[in-house]
């Protein structure tokens, strides 16, 4: 029968691979990070990918790219928000939204994302910024 094991503490318990890949001096694998790292990377990278781009999985990620290409107005701010939350709802369970930000930047071209979340079930707090500009 497999061996199981339980993590010492509840901050391990989320796993990533670090994308430095650097090698873990110890073990000879690539390096993790682990935690709240973790989770803020997986979160990075959910709201960051369109939906359709993920192989086999055509509903993972976000349609904020689209949403970049809309009039810079109080209304795209609410559906760029609305779109987060959506996002984090579906495809997050680890994570529960404190704070959600979204402000347009002083040129109108970019809108800048600033997100508080606390990750379940240990309820450790974390921040999440992230930059949106249209890319052509």
């Amino acid at each position: 029968m497999p061996e199981f094991t339980v993590p010492t503490s509840k901050e391990q318990l989320y796993r990533d691979v670090s994308l430095t890949f650097a090698k873990n001096p110890v073990t000879s694998d690539v390096a993790t990070v682990t935690g709240i790292d973790a989770v803020k990377r997986s979160l990075r990278f959910l709201l960051l990918s369109e939906a359709g781009e993920t192989p086999f999985y055509l509903t993972f990620g976000t349609q904020l790219r689209r949403l970049l290409f809309e009039p810079a107005d109080p209304i795209t701010e609410i559906l760029i928000r609305n779109e987060i939350q959506a996002t984090i709802a579906a495809f997050e369970p680890r994570v529960q939204i404190t704070s959600l930000t979204v402000t347009l930047s002083a040129d109108e071209t970019a809108y800048q994302v600033n997100l508080i979340f606390s990750v379940l079930p240990q309820y450790q707090s974390g921040t999440l910024s992230l930059f949106l500009s249209r890319v052509r």
